[in-house]
């Protein structure tokens, strides 16, 4: 069975520079940096083999070891911001059309910005992850207060889905580009449980965002070692008891009414989507239901529940 702080690693499982052991210099050597037009900072981090696999176009510039570096070249014409999506757009339908990537889905049609940016990049969701950019989503957490104690409306992922059976949060969802978090969770909550607006408007509260940085593994469905940094806007709503939530998203096998050892039993024994377990063991921190006094490895987990992430979160 699992640790909590092993429970967090698995979602936050890129090596930190102060590891021991030698994954961490080995990763690096291993990572290339995509760089937009007048910017000097990297917004994507690519693994060598996307970045040898990939059919390039002229619109980006390679750079082999030592910089290991892919730049975006500045599109000519007064539009060029604008123009950056539709190139990166073209890379993604090439790569695509040549099949180099055998786990490469078709468009989403959801366009996810590029964090940080100084001026609106998006990318079809697609195509976000093999280069390395930062995810940006919203998980809801709903609970209800019984005389034993909390309870957790847990749906459980249909089985042919990414992260197929295993347990997610109450309401999850990515944030498309231009889209502000309790608007994402407002659509997420409506298409998923069939929360109403007004419900949410009203009861939910906001309580700060869990980040890390993970190393995708079979379990995502997509291709292995990519790197997924991720910024996750987290909330909670606590219900009523009569309350009770139905499958209505095909995503959803299931809804199940857990009590607090129920959940945090199933987040031991490896049961929960990742992301959806480190949003659960952050809201127990917030909620007193894990102390310093009861987990030795309070400090790591907390800390490891904020990562800094290695990529710019704001365009200053």
């Amino acid at each position: 069975m699992k640790t909590l702080l092993d429970v967090v690693k698995d979602c936050d499982n890129f090596p930190y520079a102060e590891d021991t052991d030698s994954a961490h210099p080995q990763v690096q050597a291993s990572l290339w940096k995509f760089y937009l037009p007048e910017d000097p900072r990297p917004h994507g981090l690519l693994i060598d083999a996307v970045v040898e696999q990939m059919p390039w176009t002229a619109d980006f510039r390679v750079l082999p070891a030592p910089k290991k570096e892919v730049h975006l070249i500045r599109p000519e014409g007064a539009n060029w911001q604008e123009k950056c999506a539709e190139i990166i757009e073209r890379q993604a339908e090439l790569a695509r059309e040549k099949g180099v990537f055998p786990k490469f889905g078709k468009r989403r049609h959801e366009q996810f910005p590029i964090v940080g940016a100084k001026f609106p990049v998006g990318i079809d969701r697609s195509f976000f992850s093999y280069l390395g950019i930062i995810g940006r989503g919203v998980h809801l957490t709903v609970y209800t207060r019984t005389e034993s104690g909390l309870k957790f409306w847990i749906p459980q992922r249909q089985f042919n889905k990414a992260y197929g059976g295993l347990l997610d949060n109450t309401v999850a969802g990515g944030m498309a580009i231009g889209e502000q978090p309790l608007e994402c969770l407002i659509r997420e909550a409506s298409e998923e449980a069939a929360m109403p607006e007004d419900l949410i408007r009203k009861n939910v509260r906001a309580a700060g965002t869990v980040n890390w940085v993970s190393i995708s593994d079979e379990r995502s469905g997509g291709h292995p070692g990519l790197i997924n940094p991720g910024v996750l806007y987290v909330y909670d709503l606590e219900v009523d008891s009569e309350v009770v939530f139905n499958v209505v998203d095909d995503d959803v096998y299931a809804f199940h009414l857990m009590d607090t050892n129920e959940v945090k039993e199933a987040m031991l024994n490896g049961r929960f989507k990742p992301a959806s377990a480190s949003v659960l063991v952050d809201f127990f921190v917030r909620h007193g239901l894990i102390t310093a006094e009861d987990e030795e490895d309070y400090p790591e987990i907390v800390s490891r529940l904020h990562r800094k992430l290695p990529l710019p979160t704001t365009s200053q």
